[in-house]
C-alpha cells in the first residue's frame, strides 16, 4: 500500500471486482455504462483472480481517482518475469497532485514483490505529461531502433 496525504494505492484483487469495475467506469470511461467497454464484475472478478494480471487503485476515501494497470509476463529464457506496466488513468481534477506517481511508485513495489527482470512502459513521444511523470519516477528513457507493430482487428486479418 502505498499512501500519500489522503491517497491510498492498493493492488485489486478477485474480492475488489465490483471496486475495479466502478473505478474502470469513472476514471477511465468518465461514468460510461457502455458494455462494450466494461467488464461485469464476474469477468473482472476472473480476470483479477490471475495473478499475472495486476490492477493499482488509487483512491481518496471511497472515491476512485486512478489506476494502473500492468502484466506479469513469463520469459522463456530466465526464471524471473518482466512487467509489462500497461496503463495508467488519473481523474482530470486530481492530475499533478501526485496520484500518478503513487500509482507508478506502487507498481515499482510490485515489480520488487514480484522479483522482476524489468518493469517497462510505452507513451507516445508526444505525450509529455506521461514522459514527465516516468522520468520523475526513475524511468529510464530509452529511445532506440525497435518499432511498434500493432494488429488492430486481428480477426479481420
Amino acid at each position: 500500500m502505498t499512501e500519500s496525504a489522503s491517497i491510498e494505492v492498493r493492488r485489486a484483487g478477485a474480492d475488489d471486482a465490483r471496486w475495479a469495475v466502478r473505478t474502470v467506469r469513472e476514471v477511465k470511461w468518465h461514468g460510461s455504462d457502455e458494455p462494450s467497454v466494461l467488464r461485469s464484475a464476474p469477468q473482472m472478478c476472473t480476470w483479477l483472480s490471475d495473478e499475472r494480471n495486476v490492477l493499482l487503485v488509487a483512491a481518496e476515501g471511497d472515491r476512485p481517482i486512478g489506476f494502473a494497470l500492468g502484466y506479469l509476463l513469463a520469459r522463456v529464457d530466465v526464471g524471473r518475469p518482466m512487467l509489462f506496466f500497461y496503463e495508467i488513468e488519473v481523474v482530470a481534477d486530481r492530475r499533478q497532485r501526485g496520484v500518478g506517481r503513487a500509482l507508478v511508485d506502487a507498481m515499482k513495489d510490485v515489480g520488487r514483490q514480484e522479483n522482476v527482470v524489468r518493469m517497462w512502459v510505452q507513451t507516445d513521444p508526444d505525450n509529455v505529461p506521461a514522459r514527465t511523470l516516468y522520468r520523475s519516477a526513475g524511468g529510464g528513457e530509452r529511445v532506440g531502433p525497435d518499432l511498434l507493430y500493432v494488429w488492430t482487428n486481428v480477426q479481420d486479418a
